[in-house]
């Protein structure tokens, strides 16, 4: 099985242009942490949450009623991305993606997704701490119900009103944690999903089977890793916080 590489060969041999890689997942899952890694490859370019790109991505996600103006621009703009690194790979880390997955491998046969999730309880702890992150929850009448981006729907609605805002995050982190599970199925080999604790405590397993997804001709070089972020979250949430987040995704603190 030869490697996909710059002079334009597939997996079986035959030539191919360079492909593109979407890095999806939940906000402050390592999403970021993902695009830094292809970005450190040389045969990789990468944008991360560059405009236009990402507010289009996150305006579809929080209202799929505005995809039939924005994913054809979205789709062009991706294509002269590319060929404006060609013969590079091209990546692109708009995590809200998730939701448009299905789209844009129908509108780039090529192209091969990476997602990354991570504990919800280190999630929500980020989260917590990034404005970026808890205006959509501040926001959230804003937009359409239902809202899969933030897990609203109309049987929920009331309830979300009043919840504590870490029982939202989680809530958050719930919805894309089962939209990746789902978009395992639909996708098949063309989606890679890593769990964030594992690439900071297995980095050289994890990084070898991110290399063989994306069959690149010369190894992702090892990303610094900071394994105190691992647990942080133990002693940064309170216990009343802790328990919103089970209560919301089913998980207690010792199974995660």
């Amino acid at each position: 099985m030869k490697r996909l590489s710059l002079s334009h060969r597939d997996r079986s041999g035959r030539p191919c242009h360079s492909s593109k890689i979407f890095v999806i997942g939940s906000g402050r899952s390592g999403t970021h942490w993902v695009g830094y890694i292809l970005e450190a490859h040389p045969d990789i370019h990468v944008t991360i949450e560059k405009p236009p790109i990402f507010e289009w991505v996150t305006t579809m996600a929080l209202d799929p009623g505005k995809r039939d103006v924005l994913l054809p621009k979205l789709i062009e703009r991706y294509r002269i991305e590319h060929q404006s690194v060609s013969p590079k790979h091209y990546a692109d880390k708009s995590h809200p993606n998730i939701w448009i997955a299905e789209e844009l491998a129908a509108a780039f046969p090529e192209a091969l997704f990476v997602g990354i999730q991570r504990n919800p309880y280190a999630t929500v702890a980020s989260m917590l701490k990034h404005e970026g992150v808890l205006a959509w929850h501040k926001r959230w009448k804003e937009f359409p119900v239902p809202n899969r981006f933030l897990g609203i729907t109309h049987e929920n609605r009331a309830a979300y009103e009043s919840m504590p805002l870490a029982a939202q995050c989680a809530l958050r982190w719930k919805v894309h944690r089962e939209r990746l599970q789902n978009l395992r199925q639909t996708m098949d080999s063309r989606l890679l999903v890593l769990n964030y604790e594992d690439v900071i405590r297995e980095s050289e397993a994890q990084l070898a089977a991110l290399d063989a997804f994306l069959s690149l001709p010369s190894a992702l070089p090892k990303p610094a890793v900071k394994s105190e972020s691992l647990d942080r979250w133990k002693t940064e949430l309170s216990e009343e916080i802790k328990q919103q987040i089970a209560g919301v995704t089913g998980l207690s603190p010792e199974e995660c």
